[in-house]
């Protein structure tokens, strides 16, 4: 058997390893996880992903057929992953930012909490020490 006799066989090609069923099955599994990871914690960045995922099952179709056509998924695929990574940055440093502010106004309450607890403190004191003064 040559390589020439790979499609009589029913093997794929070099651009598509997956059968059609596979691919479409990972693409469905990649689909579900990255929606569900949007809807979770909100970064847009996992729908370029999905999309970028989802892209790949164009190879399968007969819309991709020539070398061209695979350089230019190619490039498409590399911008929307470049631009998710960009926005995945930016959603990261967005977190960081709101849990940091969280735990700030957290340990300010917690600072104006003990203040007003050892205010109270001395003055029940004071009570009890004026009670016995007289």
């Amino acid at each position: 058997m040559t390589i020439f006799d790979a499609d009589a066989v029913g093997m794929q090609n070099v651009h598509t390893p997956l059968t059609s069923g596979q691919h479409f099955g990972f693409c469905l599994i990649a689909t579900a996880v990255y929606l569900l990871q949007f809807y979770k914690r909100g970064g847009w960045h996992y729908l370029l992903i999905m999309l970028a995922v989802d892209l790949t099952y164009v190879t399968q179709t007969s819309l991709c057929t020539e070398n061209r056509d695979f350089l230019i998924l190619g490039i498409a695929e590399a911008v929307i992953l470049a631009a998710a990574l960009v926005l995945g940055i930016r959603f990261n440093k967005q977190q960081k930012a709101a849990k940091l502010a969280a735990e700030a106004a957290a340990d300010e309450a917690a600072e104006r909490r003990e203040a007003a607890e050892n205010e109270q403190r001395e003055r029940d004191e004071k009570i009890i020490d004026n009670a016995f003064d007289e």
